[in-house]
């Protein structure tokens, strides 16, 4: 779980409290960026290599991915000059 921490906002001089992610879940979620990069790209032995690392961990995939969602973007369209 995330742990909280109290800043204080510099424009504006309130308190401001944010989440930030433990080592462990940063860790995690490295893990997860650079397994998703290896899946794209067809590198199946390396896929096996970082799924081995997270199921060391005891993160299963389903586990990983509970509750984040993946913003999914449309492509850009080209424009062209006149």
């Amino acid at each position: 779980m995330p742990e909280k921490q109290t800043a204080t906002n510099v424009r504006t001089g309130g308190t401001v409290e944010t989440e930030v992610p433990t080592a462990d879940e940063a860790h995690v979620a490295a893990l997860l960026r650079e397994r998703e990069g290896y899946a794209t790209h067809g590198r199946d032995e390396r896929v096996k290599a970082v799924d081995a690392e997270l199921k060391r961990l005891g993160v299963s995939r389903a586990d990983a991915h509970k509750g984040t969602e993946r913003a999914v973007s449309k492509p850009r369209e080209r424009r062209t000059s006149s």
